[in-house]
């Protein structure tokens, strides 16, 4: 059982290589092993949407995001940990979740596994942090890891959070509790009324009358008058982080569009020479 353990920090020590670091402690507790790796400080290129990772199943880029799948492919469990800035998670979660396309060539693999995640956030306030969680599940689960918890913390000063000994024992018992969930000893979390029941976001896009769309995992659902969300088990069964429905977006979306691309190719670059 291999848990690797994402930091997206560049302060360190600070709170959030704190909470990685007690989490993995609780995690090898209960019999894991774990790799413990900061994110931040990898060569990360930017995703320039070329499909190449699709296409020729690499990415073009020649940086360490290579090595990072791998890690990614092998583990069994993924603890990540990231501060929230301007109202989300460090900008280095976005920027290798923009490069997650890939994992769809592994859709069939990743289902094949019992796999799971802890997901934390760091913040000053918790009015700072409004939809930080939303995008480390979503973090989590572009990379085929379901979703088992998730924690957010708030402390603003550098390893403040270890003034906070009830959130030291809860993150450790999570670390815990992940690794136990890697061996079918325990369920993930229950979502709450107003939470998506397959990713636990508390956003939601609303589609007329009583209708409602998660923006995270795009399923949908309907809202009652008590706010609480309701969705069938067939919509479930079709979110956008499903192993099915990555391959079959693979498959039949971004694998099909480039016949239509080939074919218009020559009048777009004719029409492209204005703007060079």
């Amino acid at each position: 059982m291999k848990i690797l353990t994402l930091i997206a920090s560049r302060r360190s020590p600070g709170n959030s290589e704190v909470l990685a670091k007690q989490a993995s402690a609780g995690a090898e507790r209960a019999g894991a092993t774990v790799e413990i790796v900061n994110i931040a400080a990898f060569n990360i290129a930017a995703c320039e949407g070329c499909l190449a990772c699709v296409f020729r199943g690499k990415c073009r880029e020649e940086d360490q995001m290579g090595m990072l799948v791998e890690k990614l492919l092998k583990a069994d469990g993924l603890i990540v940990v990231a501060p929230i800035y301007l109202l989300s998670p460090a900008s280095i979660i976005k920027k290798v979740m923009d490069r997650a396309l890939m994992m769809s060539l592994y859709a069939d693999e990743l289902a094949e596994k019992q796999r799971g995640a802890l997901t934390i956030t760091v913040a000053g306030k918790s009015d700072w942090n409004p939809i930080g969680m939303e995008m480390m599940n979503q973090f989590a689960l572009s990379y085929g890891f379901p979703v088992y918890n998730f924690m957010e913390a708030y402390a603003p000063g550098p390893g403040e959070i270890l003034l906070q000994e009830e959130t030291m024992l809860a993150v450790d018992l999570l670390g815990e509790g992940l690794a136990l969930y890697l061996q079918g000893k325990t369920e993930a979390r229950k979502p709450a009324a107003n939470q998506c029941p397959f990713c636990y976001s508390r956003s939601v896009r609303l589609l007329g009358n009583n209708k409602i769309q998660c923006p995270f995992c795009l399923i949908e659902g309907t809202l009652d008058q008590n706010y609480q969300i309701n969705v069938s088990q067939e919509a479930l069964e079709h979110a956008f982080w499903t192993p099915a429905h990555r391959k079959r977006h693979l498959e039949d979306w971004i694998k099909a569009t480039r016949g239509r691309y080939m074919q218009n190719r020559d009048a777009i670059k004719e029409k492209l020479e204005k703007y060079n």
